[in-house]
């Protein structure tokens, strides 16, 4: 996949200054290429900061997360994406009104796309090791055998054995619980992107005056799912797996 800077580079246009200003430089007067240069760092700095091809270009790189979590994901892209084209259908004026919105859910997806990912790992664990049933079973086989071995030595094994499947045991609910929360928190934020959708169209009705005093709102709302998020990022990182 290409990057909006590669894009950018060979885009015909920008390809046709590029050789025109060679040309005129060669076979004019050598002060058109310096010339023609500068328009066309004009023309490529305009593409590659094109925010369609930064968005798209971002969607495409994205790895898929865990099973559990792309769901959720794919309904904040949906949304991230509808969001960006209602804006970017909206008169300049209500463009620039609404700027502070679309910045805010940019990095808002971004940052969910961060926390599903760091997820992955310890979910795609969860997975494999299938639930707590077994662990309970030899924590309580482990318990059993201790209450019947005597030997000193043999016991300090089962004690040991006993310790390792019990942290085992805790690590794997805690990332059970982990996985339910960052699932509903997902689930959340989808449903707040929607309804930040509905409330973009809305403020485009209302027009630039009536909307700007709206704007504060919602952008203090969206913070307020990033700082969510970060809570959620920050205790996913603490998750031990082993």
């Amino acid at each position: 996949m290409r990057s909006p800077y590669l894009v950018s580079l060979f885009h015909p246009l920008n390809l046709a200054v590029l050789a025109l200003a060679v040309a005129a430089g060669l076979c004019a007067a050598w002060w058109l290429f310096p010339l023609g240069l500068l328009v066309w760092s004009l023309m490529f700095a305009g593409v590659a900061a094109d925010p369609s091809l930064r968005i798209s270009h971002a969607m495409r790189s994205r790895a898929p997360v865990a099973p559990r979590f792309q769901p959720q994901f794919d309904r904040i892209e949906r949304s991230q994406v509808a969001i960006f084209n209602s804006m970017a259908a909206a008169r300049p004026a209500m463009q620039r009104i609404l700027q502070p919105i679309r910045a805010e859910v940019d990095r808002l997806s971004d940052q969910a796309y961060q926390l599903c990912l760091r997820m992955t790992s310890v979910e795609t664990y969860r997975a494999v090791q299938g639930g707590t049933s077994d662990l309970e079973s030899e924590l309580a086989r482990i318990e059993a055998q201790l209450g019947k071995t005597t030997d000193t030595l043999t016991r300090r094994e089962y004690e040991e054995s006993r310790q390792a499947t019990q942290a085992r045991l805790t690590a794997l609910r805690n990332i059970s619980t982990q996985s339910e929360r960052v699932e509903a928190q997902l689930s959340s934020l989808a449903a707040a992107m929607d309804g930040v959708l509905a409330e973009v169209i809305r403020l485009q009705a209302m027009g630039p005056d009536l909307a700007g005093k709206s704007i504060p709102a919602l952008v203090r709302a969206l913070r307020d799912q990033a700082e969510q998020l970060a809570e959620f990022e920050r205790e996913a990182a603490g998750l031990v797996v082993s």
